[in-house]
């Protein structure tokens, strides 16, 4: 006679975070941080930043003659 082992409750096991997940997780994280660092620097007062509207910053640009 044989026996079949008695089902219990499935438990449902979350995969490993893989390295390369944390990696891309960490580079998102980083290039926020810089768009973010960018955009206060441009529209951040003439001492500190170069006192750009925000609407400034998608305007074609047009050199000076």
């Amino acid at each position: 006679m044989t026996q079949v082992p008695s089902q219990g409750p499935v438990i449902e096991v979350k995969p490993e975070p893989n390295v390369y997940t944390v990696l891309l997780l960490v580079a998102i994280l980083v290039l926020i941080v810089a768009i973010g660092a960018a955009l206060w620097k441009l529209t951040s007062p003439p001492p500190t930043g170069y006192g750009l509207e925000f609407s400034e910053l998608f305007k074609a640009f047009t050199p000076p003659r």
